[in-house]
This record gives structure tokens, sequence and C-alpha cells, in this order.
């Protein structure tokens, strides 16, 4: 009977990386976009929870019921979209660092070239609360992403098989 349970959990004890992917990416979505639409509320962030979205809503509606849904959903997709990236290219990288420096990264190019493709505001009158908020957030998005897959794809020690002694 033990050798049975044993063979199960090896033959089931690979994970599928796209579907972890999709797994991760949404509960990222669904956590950090929920947190997001909290730290708009309580005026932490000036960008509105449909901020990648802003190109295709007017400005009314970005502050609407409408919006705030519509944009948690387009977070969701985009984080989804986001762990299909860092699972295709980073998985094997071990630790926390790498998805600390791949939410830096997503911040950057959103922050950076966001004004330049419309996804945000160009703004100079940002207060250090607003800068910080929206930089942490993003850094700890990528690292929940990126930890969450390495966790998954470099603990061989999970894997091994039970030994009795």
């Amino acid at each position: 009977m033990d050798n049975f349970i044993v063979r199960n959990l090896q033959q089931t004890g690979v994970t599928k990386p796209i579907p972890f992917a999709l797994k991760i990416g949404f509960f990222a979505g669904v956590i950090w976009g929920g947190l997001r639409l909290l730290v708009f509320y309580c005026n932490f962030t000036n960008e509105p929870a449909a901020f990648l979205i802003k190109m295709w809503l007017t400005e009314d509606q970005l502050h609407t019921p409408f919006g705030h849904i519509v944009g948690t959903i387009s977070f969701i997709a985009f984080s989804m979209a986001a762990s299909f990236i860092y699972i295709w290219f980073f998985r094997t990288l071990e630790g926390p660092w790498p998805g600390l420096w791949y939410g830096l990264g997503w911040w950057g190019l959103l922050f950076g070239l966001g004004p330049i493709l419309g996804f945000t505001k160009l703004s100079t009158n940002v207060t250090f609360t607003i800068a910080a908020t929206d930089f942490c957030f993003f850094i700890i998005w990528g690292l929940f992403i990126g930890y969450s897959i390495a966790f998954e794809f470099t603990d061989e020690a999970s894997r091994e098989p039970a030994t009795a002694t």
C-alpha cells in the first residue's frame, strides 16, 4: 500500500507550467488588484484601478464602479500574462530576488513608458507617498509572482519520495 501512495505522488508531483502560471497570475491579480483598489480609495495613489486600460475609457468612466471592476479584471489579465512571461523566461531562478527585480522592471516599464503609451499620466507634482506606494506595490506584486513560481519549480526537496526508516 505504501508503494502505491509513493508512485501516485511521484506521478502527480510534476507541475505543469502553463496552468500554474495562470493560477498564480489569477491570484496575484485578485489579491494585488484588490489591494490596489483599496490604496486608491485611501488616496495613497492617484492612478485608478483601470490605469492599464485608460486609453479605452473616458476620464469619467475611470472613477465609476464600472471602471473599477473593469480595471481590476484588466489587472488580473495583466497579472496572468506577467506570470506566464515569468514562467517562460525565469522559472529556473531561485529565491525572492528575481521576483523583486521583475516587479521593479514592470514598474519601470509601466510608469516609464506608460506616459508615452497613454497608460499613466506624466505628473511632476507626485507626492512621495504616491510614488512610494506605486513603487512598493509593483515590487511586492513581482515578488509574489516570482517567489511563488521559484518555490514551485526550484524546490526539489518537496519532490523527493518519503522514505520510511
